[in-house]
């Protein structure tokens, strides 16, 4: 219980900050579903902002339904590997979204289906 508590401090911690150095990130920006097309103009910041909003709370859905042993998400040092993840995933698959890619950048990394 207090791990989980942690990790979740941890995780709106983070959050708050991307979001303080994104305040020019309009909010469609930050918690829309991009496009491949769209993700492909979006500066990094606010790719790493929009990642972390969509993949924290996923990440800890995740953990809880998967009761997996490591918190392998958290412990990134940061979410560089995400964001080329995405960046691979949309210069292949213009007609898709982002979300889809970040699903499946989580799933590669807890070892999930």
């Amino acid at each position: 219980m207090k791990e989980g508590l942690n990790t979740l401090f941890f995780m709106t911690s983070l959050f708050v900050a991307f979001s303080l150095f994104a305040s020019h990130a309009n909010s469609q920006n930050l918690f829309g579903n991009l496009s491949c097309t769209n993700w492909k103009t979006t500066s990094k910041i606010e790719k790493t902002t929009w990642l972390n909003a969509f993949l924290a709370p996923l990440n800890l859905t995740h953990i809880s339904r998967k009761k997996l042993a490591e918190d392998k998400f958290s412990k990134l040092p940061s979410l560089d590997s995400a964001v080329d993840y995405v960046d691979n995933f949309c210069g292949l698959n213009e007609n898709e979204f982002a979300s889809v890619a970040a699903i499946q950048f989580l799933d590669k990394l807890t070892g999930g289906s």
